[in-house]
């Protein structure tokens, strides 16, 4: 009897076991089905990596899309890029592929109008515009970024003041005022450091410092990225299940977020509109320098009156702390991780430049003196380089229904996905030389070197070509910022930013140097980084 109720349990197991597998093939294979049918028509000349094309090349290419998109677009840049060739780089389960152009070609691709190659409808589509915003409207008109192109870099001096306190409260709360060396979690750092900078500048204070205001944005920005993981498994026909119930996470941590910026977005169209009108009482009240000015004054004088929806500027506060926490936090961690594990000189050197534009600036930092860290600039955009965090960049998606043709003669059909091939233009040794060392000062010493000089011993056609290596100039060279008319409009800020986080630390900090740079790892187009680094830090007696 025992006998018989084992056999029977091994039998039962046996045929949940096969019936599990069975639906996870029929799963893949209607997956593979439906990315087949929905995917833009690719030209037969035009070749692809991995496994290839056809239904087998593509069942394949699902599984290994995950684990080896890197090497397949290392492979991609090596034996078509680099011979003025176009490739498709596959895509997995629940995204379409890639059409990467060639680096040559990206003149072409930024000359086109948004009404043929679309910048916003490509991130709509990475980001998953429809589930992960709140509202797809944030998206499909990114008005946020306008505000932020037209506002921020000029008046980036006015408000470095402000972030010049916000660093040096928070880095010395995240690193310490105590003796003695700690350890501490590098990334968790980062992720709670810019959270308060950036919302500095966001919301102002005392808000930016609210910490339920401050874990719900993080949180936020975590159900975003989770979400561009999470839907990449599942095929696009179950995205408006999946995607929605992935979407209520995102709209939770933004009414959390909204119990605090509401009130004051209020206040302030209330504020403005006194002010205005010439109310006695506001006649000398300063408006605040913050992006909820910058949203109401812009949308005023556009005649935007749905931007001035205080629900919506509260909404629009959104992506763009994922975009300044997600991508200034994961380039923060790989810089310092970068600087830590080279010779133990690069610090040194790096702080004696800040000493001394600090000491030369009033002991304070100012738009001019952080403008002329050529040292601290050139090893960030290195870093950027050699520990790139994404495949590519300056996504378009086609968007005119009769298609396009490229300089190469290649048809790129209604809703193809174009990029441009960022990992092999960081990495060839025919644009960098010795691409496979993290050189801190690669691009700084020409500018030190032309600095040096007496004036009339200036050339100006120099200066203008190393201008062109700075970390805010993007070129088909550089483009981690993107490149064009679309580039990243906060570029600008995160330059500030990062360098005054690094500049306090270097002046106040000792970190012991690391004997190896912590390993990241790839999964999918995207690198993930190594989350458990940690550094030492001890705060330095300094007197100046």
């Amino acid at each position: 009897m025992e006998q018989h109720t084992s056999t029977s349990s091994f039998a039962a197991e046996h045929v949940t076991f096969t019936n599990a597998l069975a639906t996870l093939a029929i799963y893949f294979t209607i997956s593979i089905a439906l990315s087949f049918w929905r995917a833009p028509a690719y030209p037969t000349s035009i070749p692809w990596v991995g496994h290839g094309k056809g239904w087998v090349a593509a069942l394949r290419n699902v599984f290994g899309a995950f684990t080896h998109s890197k090497e397949w677009m290392q492979d991609g840049y090596n034996r078509y890029s680099k011979n003025e060739q176009s490739f498709v780089l596959p895509a997995s389960i629940g995204s379409f592929a890639e059409t990467v152009i060639p680096r040559s070609q990206m003149a072409w691709l930024l000359d086109q109008p948004d009404s043929v190659l679309s910048t916003s409808a490509a991130h709509y589509d990475l980001l998953h515009g429809e589930y992960s915003f709140v509202t797809p409207a944030i998206l499909r008109d990114p008005y946020h970024e306008h505000v932020v192109h037209k506002n921020l870099a000029r008046n980036l001096n006015a408000i470095v003041p402000d972030l010049n306190d916000e660093v040096c409260r928070d880095v010395d709360e995240m690193f310490g005022r105590g003796d003695g060396w700690r350890s501490v979690n590098l990334l968790e750092a980062f992720m709670m450091l810019v959270p308060k900078i950036t919302n500095r500048m966001l919301v102002g204070e005392p808000l930016c410092r609210n910490q339920d205001y401050l874990d719900n944005m993080l949180g936020y920005t975590m159900d975003v990225i989770r979400g561009m993981l999470g839907l990449a498994l599942f095929p696009q026909i179950l995205h408006p299940v999946i995607g929605t119930i992935a979407g209520l996470a995102p709209k939770y941590h933004w009414w959390r977020t909204s119990r605090y910026s509401l009130p004051l977005i209020k206040k302030r169209l209330a504020d403005i509109k006194k002010k205005d009108a010439g109310d006695p009482e506001y006649k000398d009240w300063k408006e605040p320098n913050d992006f909820i000015t910058w949203s109401i004054r812009t949308a005023m004088a556009e005649g935007r009156n749905d931007e001035l929806d205080p629900k919506r500027i509260s909404i629009r506060i959104m992506p763009i702390n994922f975009a300044s926490i997600h991508t200034t936090a994961m380039t923060g961690h790989s810089v310092l991780l970068d600087i830590l594990a080279a010779d133990p000189s690069v610090v040194e050197t790096l702080r004696e430049e800040a000493e001394r534009i600090f000491r030369e600036e009033g002991n304070k930092w100012t738009k001019q003196g952080l403008a002329r860290m050529y040292r601290m600039d050139s090893a960030i955009r290195e870093s950027q380089r050699y520990s790139s965090f994404a495949l590519t960049f300056v996504h378009r998606k086609v968007l005119v229904k009769e298609g396009i043709t490229s300089p190469e003669g290649i048809h790129f059909s209604y809703g193809t996905l174009i990029s441009c091939p960022w990992v092999g233009v960081a990495s060839d040794g025919d644009i960098h030389e010795q691409a496979d060392k993290y050189d801190a000062f690669r691009y700084s010493r020409e500018r030190e070197a032309y600095e040096a000089k007496a004036s009339e011993d200036r050339d100006q056609d120099v200066r203008l070509k190393l201008r062109q290596t700075g970390l805010v100039t993007t070129s088909d060279r550089h483009f981690p910022f993107g490149h064009g008319r679309h580039a990243c409009p906060g570029r600008f800020f995160v330059s500030h930013e990062l360098k005054m986080i690094f500049a306090h630390l270097m002046l106040n900090y000792d970190v012991k140097h690391l004997d190896e740079r912590p390993k990241a790892f790839w999964v999918g187009r995207n690198m993930v980084p190594p989350s458990a680094a940690c550094i030492e830090v001890r705060r330095r007696t300094v007197a100046r």
